[in-house]
């Protein structure tokens, strides 16, 4: 109940600044209103679509809260889509226009919508309330076509509005806006009470649980994070809600604050994999609380401007290390809280979940940057997780991420564990099958194999390492450099033909490749490329003398990732002697 404790006293915060909609309303895509008189005359149907966009698109409203409907018929109050609202719905002619159809569903959907406000208000003395009551004794879903009302309305959602009324600003008022019309909204609830394990109060306990919406993979309709529909998952007796005992309030209130984070343009969630990421963060004023989760966002996904990111660097590093921190927001005392969720049929699963202070935080983040540290770099920056599990997948596509890897990954990096193994074995097989070994694979094996085992692998070519492994990674790099120079133009060098098999199993390929490169460094040494020649027999002396007389037969997975580091440092090293070899081989050639 960690997570819901924490989500309700994020939403008692977001209502004071107005970021969460108050009880018993919930945030929905509203496109249309329907303006009526006191006497519940229908003046006209608008359009109160936004249109800052490429094309109109609904206005998020804060609305009576919807409720949770399948396949059954179930009206939401003051407002809902056309069939519910007017009794008609889309349907699509002989000549392709769009028209109002009436159908028995639909028909049904609209009594419904009316018999539940009927009985709701009855006895209303509210202008606005009676004049709604007026409209539905009154209305037939014939009018929509005679008051030509627009077909691009059909099966949107609808809001009321009072002709003439407006708040306290002075602003057209919608019709649940109205101070009247709260009190129906609280219902008169007849649920048992017990304790509530998120207050710890005593109070009715919610039989549903809220829809979440915004999570990527999800039923757009929304999905459960708490639910128990069956038997399997019950126990004592106890049916539904009442197996994990939550009151309505910290319901609606967790339910509330978690939508609000996903909602578009929140700013505060973003996509890890299969998961999808919220976060916040908890500070003694709200202005410290925004600038943490100014850090977080941009923390888990880095901006691509080198100033930018030269300052956040520092300023993470600065948190991390207690120093004093010149931004005024800064609060020492921050909490955050990063929530990771994936879809699971008709529900919501818990991928991550982390909780700590702001310097803990920008600790492991400061680590996890340093763990990618490569020379040369593949990154332009200090890199996103999420970025990182392109370079497993197939064609680098979001849908081809290996499932779970992304939660794995996040937790590793948030906590400061290990790096999941199975993102070594993954980049493994990509460079397998592609031949793509890219600084930014290598920078992610050097980190995976250093937070796993003692040997680490360093940032830059190291001649004076010892392991074997990462010896046979710069002697390959050699041995394609060797005949690169002596066959220029080959539409395929041996990276293209034998990495894989000098990666896994050495003592088997290098005694060819090295037989194969003694007549490419004796044809070098003989023409114009012969410094060049001289200089790749000494360095591939140097590396052998460092190698026993007994290749290894095989290499562990983290061994091949040593392999590739040591391939990466030596054929990417910057070596102006070389280069300058080089420049004299092409031109003489």
């Amino acid at each position: 109940m960690t997570i819901l404790t924490h989500l309700t006293d994020l939403y008692e915060r977001m209502q004071q600044t107005g970021e969460a909609p108050k009880r018993g309303f919930s945030s929905e895509k509203i496109s249309y209103e329907l303006v009526i008189d006191k006497d519940g005359t229908p003046l006209r149907l608008s359009s109160i679509q936004q249109l800052s966009g490429k094309k109109p698109a609904p206005r998020v409203m804060s609305v009576p809260m919807a409720v949770k409907r399948s396949s059954g018929i179930k009206p939401n109050l003051f407002w809902d889509k056309s069939a519910y609202v007017l009794g008609v719905t889309a349907l699509e002619n002989e000549e392709g226009e769009v028209v109002a159809s009436q159908g028995k569903r639909t028909a049904q959907e609209h009594q419904a919508f009316v018999d539940a406000h009927l009985e709701l208000l009855e006895g209303a003395k509210d202008e606005g309330l009676t004049a709604l009551v007026k409209f539905l004794q009154g209305w037939h879903a014939d009018r929509f076509t005679e008051l030509v009302f627009p077909p691009e309305a059909l099966d949107e959602n609808i809001v009321f509005r009072l002709e003439g009324d407006v708040g306290a600003d002075g602003a057209p008022r919608f019709l649940h806006d109205r101070p009247a019309v709260l009190p129906y909204l609280s219902s008169d609830n007849d649920a048992d009470a017990a304790l509530c394990l998120v207050t710890g109060e005593q109070a009715p306990i919610a039989r549903l649980h809220p829809s979440i919406k915004g999570v990527m993979g999800a039923q757009s309709s929304g999905a459960a994070l708490v639910s128990f529909n069956g038997e399997p998952y019950e126990s004592f007796g106890k049916e539904q809600g009442s197996n994990a005992p939550v009151s309505e309030y910290a319901a609606f209130a967790y339910g509330a604050a978690l939508n609000a984070l996903l909602a578009k343009g929140s700013h505060r969630s973003l996509r890890i994999g299969d998961a999808t990421v919220v976060f916040w963060a908890k500070a003694a004023t709200h202005q410290a609380s925004s600038f943490a989760e100014m850090l977080l966002g941009q923390a888990l996904s880095p901006p691509t401007e080198q100033d930018e990111t030269n300052k956040l660097r520092a300023s993470l590093m600065n948190i991390a290390l207690g120093r004093d921190v010149e931004a005024r927001e800064f609060d020492p005392s921050t909490k955050v809280f990063v929530l990771g969720l994936a879809p699971n049929a008709a529900r919501v699963s818990v991928r991550f979940w982390y909780m700590s202070g702001l310097q803990e935080f920008a600790a492991n983040i400061a680590r996890f940057w340093g763990d990618l540290a490569l020379e040369p770099s593949g990154f332009k920056g200090p890199p996103a997780a999420w970025a990182l599990l392109y370079e497993t997948a197939l064609q680098r596509k979001a849908e081809n991420i290996p499932p779970l890897l992304g939660g794995a990954l996040m937790q590793a990096v948030l906590h400061g564990k290990p790096l999941p193994r199975t993102m070594l074995s993954a980049i493994m097989g990509r460079i397998r099958a592609e031949g793509d070994i890219n600084g930014r694979r290598v920078a992610i094996m050097k980190a995976v194999i250093n937070r796993r085992t003692r040997e680490e692998i360093p940032v830059s070519l190291d001649r004076e390492s010892s392991n074997s492994a990462y010896r046979l990674g710069r002697l390959f790099a050699l041995l394609e450099r060797a005949q690169s120079a002596a066959l220029p133009g080959l539409n395929a060098t041996i990276k293209d033909r034998y990495f894989g098999a000098a990666s896994a199993t050495p003592a088997r390929v290098f005694p060819l490749l090295m037989r194969t490169a003694n007549h490419h460094l004796s044809g070098l040494k003989k023409g114009e490329g012969s410094g060049l020649g001289y200089w790749l027999e000494r360095e591939i002396g140097e590396v052998w003398l460092g190698l026993s007389a007994d290749l290894p037969r095989t290499l562990t997975l983290e061994d091949q990732g040593r392999f590739c580091a040591g391939y990466y440092h030596q054929r990417w090293s910057k070596n102006d002697k070389v280069e300058q070899l080089e420049e004299n081989e092409v031109v003489h050639a």
